[in-house]
């Protein structure tokens, strides 16, 4: 009798340890399991901080260091300082998953927008945009998260600064915000090519919340009309530009 409540007792013992086992093993596997898809998921989300890298390596040389640093959803872009061989300085790309790298020496320079041309390829960067051309055709084009100087200052782009931003357009040729406090007060309008800049006073507005929004400046007998549809801009009676409204915020 006694050995045979040693032998329950052992099995019992021997029984609740292998549930534990198992018990553990299951949680550490559940545990695993979820850093694992965790991980994945950081992986393919593209990032939208500021940008990491070492910025001593990212240049041609240790004594150029970027003076604009760009952030899309798929490359880190900086332009650095020139040196005898190439003053305006060079355009590196550098694909976040670290790859590779591009330099290319700038052959142009409009306000902030950057072009760097290696053969058939032309480079073009700004605060808005990124592009990549091949004999002026488009084959790469993705928008800028973030944009700063060397001093880690952004680079002013969109309404300014203390405005809040009631639409957003962009058409073949500009970038385009409606900018104001309380209401919408000012028209201002970015070329895609050159990054220059209007902000102009809106003359008339109607905002409201079902997308028939429409803006009027003026600029002298310059007249700019903007709904989700369709830019206008005209002088005196006739249309001299007229852009489809390709995205609409």
């Amino acid at each position: 009798m006694i050995f045979f409540n040693r032998e329950l007792a052992r099995r019992k013992a021997l029984q609740s340890a292998l549930v534990s086992s198992i018990l553990l093993f299951n949680m550490k596997s559940s545990i695993a399991n979820k850093n694992v898809e965790e991980d994945s998921q950081n992986i393919d989300k593209p990032s939208q901080g500021s940008i990491q890298l070492n910025k001593n390596k990212v240049c041609p040389s240790t004594n150029l260091l970027p003076i604009r640093s760009f952030n899309t959803p798929k490359y880190y872009v900086y332009i650095c300082r020139g040196d005898n061989k190439n003053l305006l300085g060079y355009y590196v790309r550098i694909p976040k998953n670290l790859d590779s790298k591009i330099t290319v020496p700038i052959t142009k320079k409009a306000r902030e927008t950057y072009i760097a041309i290696n053969g058939e390829l032309a480079y073009i960067i700004t605060p808005y945009e990124m592009v990549i051309t091949k004999r002026d055709r488009i084959i790469l084009r993705e928008k800028v998260i973030s944009a700063v100087q060397a001093d880690g200052k952004a680079l002013s782009k969109g309404c300014p600064e203390g405005n809040n931003t009631f639409a957003k357009a962009e058409t073949k040729s500009f970038f385009i915000y409606i900018c104001g406090i309380g209401n919408p007060s000012s028209y201002v309008s970015v070329t895609r090519k050159s990054n220059r800049r209007i902000n102009l006073p809106l003359k008339k507005w109607n905002h409201n919340s079902n997308k028939n929004d429409r803006y009027v400046a003026t600029n002298g007998n310059i007249r700019f009309i903007l709904t989700n549809k369709v830019l206008r801009v005209s002088r005196g009676e006739r249309n001299v530009i007229k852009e489809k409204v390709l995205r609409w915020e």
